[in-house]
């Protein structure tokens, strides 16, 4: 059990599969035999970072005092013949190494040896999967980026099997079920990729320098070269002031939304690419006193005769529900199917 009591591996689904395979024989492998899996970073980026040294240590302790509790999980390497890949345990592998500089005698770990086929079928699709749902359902405290890079790891993983297809659920969904999450944190977290936003936005995210669910939905929808721009307008403003501390102040929900509508309406305007990116005019309401625009305007009687069935003009309780229900029914679509 981990995170809160939840299962490392949940059950039904892909997770059967893992599990299958987990319930293969132990192994004893020499520590010296471990290496990590050759998919754990993404262009150079690792999806989930080493424990710090203090971290580490407590853990070689508990290692240490108690022995081995749970298998690591690897693989036989194609890449390094003779060696094997860790899936799960890559932290206690490291944990491991700082016993044996102890203890030269304790030099192995007890480990399930999935079967090398089986973990590169369909573009080392059980492989990705048991890396990423091992890490995200024990570790605690992860970043949004990590959650982020694992999401999208499990979701190309999903569709190279396309089971979900086959079953009639979307990945998304299962995505959500699998991590016991909703749809919308799985997008959310999505967004913040190196794909997608660029290594400043991602450091501001997980820190907690800007509210994450809004930020989803405006920073990391505009290009590259309009938030590597407000970021550098961000950091001539902040002056001596550290630079998370100064966009948490102003980087409110607010403000995000506000450069949103200010970005799309450039990028509606534009005649070319160098025309698209938000300029001082723009976000002069970061750096002064004035409020941020309002995007949101209230619709006109007339607007919303056009949207309610004409039988519910005169019940204002009823086209209330009406509305309600049906804000409610595109949530739920956006989240399933994304935009509509």
């Amino acid at each position: 059990m981990a995170r809160g009591g939840r299962p490392i591996i949940p059950t039904g689904g892909t997770a059967q599969r893992i599990q299958d395979q987990r319930n293969r024989s132990t192994h004893s492998i020499p520590l010296d035999k471990l290496i990590p899996y050759h998919r754990e970073n993404v262009n150079g980026n690792p999806i989930f970072h080493d424990y710090a040294q203090e971290k580490l240590e407590q853990l070689a302790n508990s290692l240490e005092r108690d022995g081995q509790v749970e298998n690591i999980i690897v693989f036989p390497s194609e890449q390094q013949p003779g060696m094997y890949e860790v899936l799960s345990g890559k932290q206690r592998t490291r944990a491991a190494r700082l016993v044996q500089q102890k203890h030269p005698e304790r030099n192995t770990l007890n480990a399930t040896v999935l079967d090398l086929q089986a973990v590169k079928a369909n573009t080392f699709a059980l492989g990705d999967l048991t890396y990423v749902l091992t890490n995200v359902h024990r570790r605690d405290q992860l970043l949004i980026s990590e959650l982020g890079m694992a999401f999208e790891m499990q979701f190309q993983a999903e569709k190279h099997q396309g089971k979900a297809a086959a079953q009639g659920t979307d990945t998304l969904t299962e995505l959500a079920q699998q991590n016991q999450t909703s749809p919308s944190f799985i997008k959310c977290a999505r967004q913040f990729i190196p794909e997608i936003a660029i290594p400043e936005i991602i450091d501001l995210a997980d820190s907690g320098s800007i509210p994450v669910s809004t930020a989803s939905q405006t920073l990391t929808r505009m290009n590259k070269a309009t938030q590597r721009g407000l970021m550098e307008m961000l950091k001539q403003a902040s002056g001596q002031e550290e630079l998370s501390s100064y966009c948490k102040k102003k980087l409110t929900t607010a403000a995000l939304r506000a450069l949103k509508a200010a970005y799309d309406t450039r990028i509606a305007a534009a005649e070319d690419a160098q025309s698209n990116v938000l300029t001082e005019d723009d976000t002069a309401f970061l750096f002064t006193d004035a409020k941020p625009k309002t995007v949101f305007k209230a619709p006109t009687k007339q607007a919303l005769q056009r949207v309610i069935p004409e039988q519910l003009w005169g019940d204002q309780k009823a086209a209330s529900d009406y509305l309600v229900n049906a804000m409610e029914e595109l949530k739920r679509y956006k989240e399933r199917y994304g935009e509509l």
